[in-house]
């Protein structure tokens, strides 16, 4: 597991000592004023692995103050087909929660390259549950409602070889990726350029600082380190 002051990545399979390699490409930090509330993230499916050798994984997620649970939008492809068992013949999509230790996972759906997935993260105001929903193609596949009370602190965009020996990453993008804090921090915005060799996803608050949302961001392919 990488430092927690710089990227917590790899949570989907660390916590149950699988990750073989993880890079975040996104790590946005709350300053402990303000929390994230709300955010959502849209990954356009590439084409599927050059060979299926082991866990492919592209996720978004948003990690708890003091790590208390941990909530993903995963899209993944192995030998075994992940929850979606199709011995990886296409992309598998769910949400997952690590509470601890403990996973929930939502529903796994399976969809093809050039598919849209959709994640939305929310703390319902009604319930104090992180509603967690994933869209394929706009229509809700999978959720799950956990982490009661729990407060936003980190934004990622990562990916990761969960298990075995991982062919590349294929090239993909990201669209309409927003987060919405609990009060406005213009410091929350990231200038420059992100990790791992992704463009563009430059970050801009209609509101000043409450609402984000980044410009399509694009990511080449490339091995999980």
């Amino acid at each position: 597991m990488k430092g927690t002051n710089t990227a917590i990545g790899g949570v989907l399979a660390i916590l149950l000592g699988l990750t073989q390699a993880n890079s975040d490409i996104v790590s946005l930090f709350t300053n402990g004023a303000a929390y994230i509330q709300e955010a959502s993230a849209t990954l356009v499916l590439p084409k599927l692995p050059s060979s299926v050798s082991g866990d492919v994984a592209i996720w978004s997620a948003i990690m708890m103050e003091n790590q208390a649970s941990f909530l993903q939008g995963v899209t993944s492809n192995s030998p075994s087909g992940s929850y979606c068992n199709d011995a990886g013949k296409s992309w598998c999509n769910f949400a997952y929660t690590l509470v601890g230790s403990n996973p929930t996972v939502g529903d796994p759906v399976t969809a093809s390259p050039g598919s849209t997935i959709r994640t939305h993260y929310k703390l319902n105001s009604a319930t104090n549950l992180w509603d967690q929903d994933v869209y394929i193609d706009n229509k809700l596949a999978s959720s799950v409602s956990t982490s009661k009370g729990q407060k936003g602190n980190i934004f990622y965009i990562s990916i990761e070889c969960a298990s075995g020996g991982c062919a590349e990453h294929p090239a993909h993008s990201w669209e309409d990726v927003s987060i919405v804090l609990t009060q406005a921090d213009e410091s929350f915005g990231h200038t420059g350029g992100w990790e791992h060799g992704a463009t563009g996803g430059d970050m801009s608050s209609p509101d000043g600082g409450k609402t984000w949302n980044f410009s399509t961001l694009d990511i080449p392919a490339q091995k999980a380190e």
